[in-house]
């Protein structure tokens, strides 16, 4: 009787308190949401737990929703009242879905990813990835989901990016792969500078890399930081060539960091003549990389000449360089 009832709590059992649930902070930045979950994979369950040296499920989802701006209560029960009802065939990532496990209604909770995945810390083996429909356990027992973000607009549309905006068709592809969440109430904010880290946690996610090593292997980025493993992940690759021991992770990307990360992530090939830039000279180490991107026309140069490899790139204009390169393969 004694392991029945043990078993009984702490199969997929999720600490019950109480808290109150809040809207998201104004500025909720839903890029973040998948390198912020993914990191930590491969973490070990723990009963009651509620940082990043263990969870259960509720622990979970409410610490990955706290790193957007968003507070919910603290139980699956609580969450389950959270937000708005979404069917199963309406789910969008970032949405909460419901199974019943070890008692009457919602105990246990993860977040939806996309393609009929979802993210949960499971007892058996801690943070992990399942598909929706599996027909061993969770299938037969999922009972709804949540919509805890605040998306105005279906997915690939945005407030602040009309039809005539000269990035929509590159913004709205990106989208639509997952690649790109946008911010809370749907804005996209194309003119916001674009950081190596959002740079590195896209990238981790168009090469489908494993995000889920939180070693500090750069003096500048800590373990907490919500793009450490993608960090790592892209870093394994080479693909920034970074020397130092700096990342410098909010720093906002160049052209010529874009031009050599799209060159080492799709082994993009330069043409047979080489493009004359006024600024880019044969000693410059993104030189290679210019070359393939002007090439293989990711990214031209200007009327007078220049690549301006040092110029600060914004969101609009990486996702129009990242749609190209990919379409390039």
């Amino acid at each position: 009787m004694r392991k029945a009832l043990t078993a009984l709590f702490v199969f997929f059992l999720c600490l019950v308190t109480t808290s109150t649930f809040a809207s998201a902070a104004s500025e909720g930045n839903y890029d973040r949401l998948m390198a912020q979950a993914k990191k930590y994979i491969g973490l070990p369950y723990k009963y009651g737990g509620t940082t990043a040296s263990g969870f259960d499920c509720s622990g979970y989802t409410q610490y990955v929703m706290k790193a957007l701006g968003l507070n919910l209560p603290r139980t699956t029960s609580g969450q389950y009242g959270a937000g708005e009802s979404i069917s199963k065939d309406n789910l969008r990532i970032g949405d909460l879905v419901f199974f019943v496990t070890y008692k009457k209604g919602p105990s246990h909770v993860g977040i939806y990813i996309g393609d009929n995945q979802f993210i949960h810390s499971s007892t058996s083996k801690g943070i992990i990835t399942t598909d929706l429909d599996d027909p061993h356990y969770f299938g037969p027992r999922y009972i709804g989901a949540r919509r805890v973000l605040t998306y105005d607009l279906p997915v690939g549309k945005f407030h602040d990016v009309p039809k005539d905006f000269w990035a929509f068709d590159s913004i709205k592809d990106v989208s639509e792969d997952h690649l790109f969440l946008g911010y809370e109430n749907s804005y996209f904010k194309p003119d916001e500078e674009m950081t190596r880290a959002l740079v590195a946690s896209v990238m981790a996610q168009t090469l489908d890399l494993n995000m889920s090593d939180r070693n500090e292997v750069f003096s500048d980025v800590k373990k907490e930081f919500w793009a450490s493993g993608a960090i790592h992940a892209v870093n394994k690759k080479d693909l920034f060539k970074v020397k130092g021991k700096e990342f410098q992770p909010n720093n906002t990307i160049t052209r010529g960091e874009v031009a050599v990360v799209l060159y080492e992530a799709f082994n993009l090939k330069a043409g047979g003549k080489e493009t004359a830039f006024t600024d880019v000279d044969k000693g410059n180490p993104a030189y290679a990389a210019i070359q393939a991107l002007a090439a293989n026309d990711i990214a031209a140069g200007f009327e007078d000449g220049t690549f301006r490899p040092d110029e600060k790139v914004n969101r609009a204009q990486f996702v129009v360089m990242l749609d190209r390169a990919k379409d390039s393969k």
